[in-house]
């Protein structure tokens, strides 16, 4: 009767294949499929004893302790890894790299023994991070490579050049580099972000359209409902005394409601205050210095915006003054220009579009 050799146990599985004298090296998969192989072949002529796996002579695992930067590990030279690697036709492959950037590393751990520096790390698999292979590297005190070896099916010592010890060894280099290296980051090292906030993007909503359990039977108001006092509704001139407080506040042009406000009539102003020497809006162009402006003053605010569109007072100044473009339009009227079309182009402000490879000049 044929044996389950699925339900065994690896040594299991490893003492059956001592009796073919077969190979034990390899995972579970592989050593179920070697055996029912030899089972099949029971019949055949028995093969030589293989000979047992090479395994480097390693110093006790509780001498090993993390590689960080407060370790005196001196590491090994990029120099000395290519030289390693080169008896093989290999080099530090962009593979190894990426596996490193992309912290595979799960830890790497070195302990001295013998007048030798021996690393010992976990390195994830390519294809699924739940396997993890023990890498063993054997290092002089000079920085050069003796001996490595690796769990996978490639990683047989005393020289193994695989992937893995490929990666673990460019580790090294960068320790001796920059004094740290990349590892797989713990669930302690990410801090938690579940409780922020998260950054919502969108128009505002109606208070109408909120969607507010239980404000129906609260807030039931009926149609027509005037918050304020009963002196103060419907009365004629409320709009002119609101908007007049408002306007008297300090910072309200500030506050949105400020938005709701048009603008003062100036024609109006001038002919209310038709006893003062100047007219309002004259005061106004001369504070601003586009009616009256000395050429010290001109000569200044040419220099501040000289940058042009990259000037916020470029910008400012250009709201209120004629420019030389505009100017030419004007002297360039004839009898078939629309003054008005005229007059509402060059009071309508453009927007002007920067191209964004002009900021990074």
């Amino acid at each position: 009767m044929a044996k389950n050799y699925g339900s065994m146990t690896i040594p299991q599985l490893k003492l059956e294949l001592d009796k073919f004298g077969a190979k034990k090296s390899g995972r579970k998969r592989e050593l179920v499929e070697r055996l029912e192989a030899y089972a099949r072949n029971a019949h055949c002529s028995r093969a030589e004893p293989a000979g047992h796996d090479y395994t480097m002579e390693l110093p006790d695992p509780d001498s090993y302790q993390d590689l960080n930067s407060n370790k005196s590990f001196p590491g090994s030279p990029l120099n000395e890894i290519t030289t390693y690697l080169s008896q093989f036709n290999k080099n530090i492959e962009s593979k190894a790299k990426n596996l490193y950037n992309d912290e595979f590393i799960r830890y790497l751990r070195t302990t001295e023994y013998n007048s030798l520096w021996y690393v010992r790390g976990a390195i994830k698999a390519e294809m699924s991070k739940s396997i993890v292979y023990i890498i063993d590297i054997e290092i002089a005190q000079d920085g050069s490579v003796s001996k490595c070896q690796c769990e996978c099916a490639a990683g047989m010592g005393p020289f193994a050049h695989c992937k893995h010890v490929s990666t673990a060894l460019y580790a090294c280099a960068c320790f001796k580099q920059h004094g740290s290296i990349k590892t797989e980051q713990t669930c302690t090292q990410r801090l938690q972000t579940f409780h922020r906030v998260k950054p919502h993007k969108g128009s505002p909503m109606k208070v109408v359209n909120l969607d507010m359990p239980g404000c129906d039977e609260v807030c039931n108001l009926p149609e027509g409902f005037d918050p304020r006092p009963e002196e103060f509704r419907n009365h004629p001139g409320y709009k002119s005394w609101f908007q007049n407080v408002c306007l008297s506040f300090k910072g309200i042009s500030k506050t949105p409601i400020y938005q709701t406000f048009p603008p003062a009539n100036m024609t109006g102003f001038d002919i209310d205050h038709d006893f003062l020497q100047y007219q309002g809006s004259f005061e106004c162009l001369q504070q601003l210095n586009v009616t009256k402006i000395s050429e010290e003053e001109a000569r200044i605010l040419n220099m501040k915006t000289a940058d042009q569109a990259f000037s916020n007072l470029w910008h400012e100044e250009r709201c209120k003054r004629i420019h030389s473009s505009v100017f030419g339009r004007i002297c360039k009227m004839t009898e078939r220009t629309n003054p008005e079309k005229l007059a509402e182009s060059l009071v309508t402000k453009a927007s002007y579009i920067t191209n964004p490879a002009w900021t990074e000049i």
